[in-house]
């Protein structure tokens, strides 16, 4: 009776070192600080309502550490959540309709977003990302002021800029720092109308 040894070569006890290491490392990422992150997009005002979108994101910094050259592990997404809110500035009250989310990417961003309206609907876009080709996508929702619900676009987000939902609404789109009736920017959006409401009046949650 005898014991057979498995025996690694060196570059194989090496790497596997290295993945338990970058696995024990990301698993103890609870240990650091929580950080938090609401990013406005532009407002948009239709009759006693100004109309926006929230990107909400909660996340801890992936670690770093030295393994022959400085390495960073990826950050930990604790939440993630683009949100449609209406507020009506007279009575200061905010409402959240509904979460705009699809499946994020790296480049999903409501910095160039745009919203326009259209026979009582209010139309928001934002960037979500890239296709193989590198070509922006697109994520379209339309909200009806009347009904007060999502309508169905027909089309799977992301869309490209040459689908037929993009340049039905924004193919003669102005932009916001040009005569678009409607828009409120960034700046005053947040820092003045916005500026006195917390997480909760949001009804965001700080962690999962």
């Amino acid at each position: 009776m005898y014991t057979k040894y498995i025996q690694m070569k060196p570059f194989t006890f090496h790497l596997l070192t290295y993945t338990l290491i970058v696995a024990l490392l990301y698993s103890c990422n609870f240990q650091k600080p929580v950080h938090t992150r609401k990013t406005h997009s532009y407002g948009f005002q239709h009759e006693n309502h100004i109309y926006f979108l929230l990107d909400y994101r909660v996340w801890q910094e992936g670690r770093r550490f030295w393994f022959i050259l400085p390495f960073k592990l990826p950050n930990k997404i604790i939440i993630s959540k683009v949100n449609l809110y209406r507020y009506e500035p007279e009575i200061d009250k905010i409402e959240k309709l509904g979460n705009l989310d699809i499946k994020r990417s790296p480049s999903t961003s409501l910095g160039y977003g745009k919203i326009t309206e259209h026979n009582d609907k209010i139309i928001f876009l934002y960037n979500a990302g890239y296709d193989e080709n590198f070509k922006l996508k697109k994520a379209i929702f339309i909200w009806d002021t009347k009904k007060e619900i999502f309508v169905d676009t027909g089309y799977q987000n992301p869309v490209s800029t040459d689908s037929e939902i993009y340049k039905k609404f924004f193919s003669e789109y102005k932009s916001p720092r040009s005569d678009n009736p409607g828009i409120i920017g960034f700046s005053k959006l947040r820092n003045e109308i916005l500026q006195h409401l917390t997480i909760e009046d949001y009804d965001l949650p700080k962690s999962r």
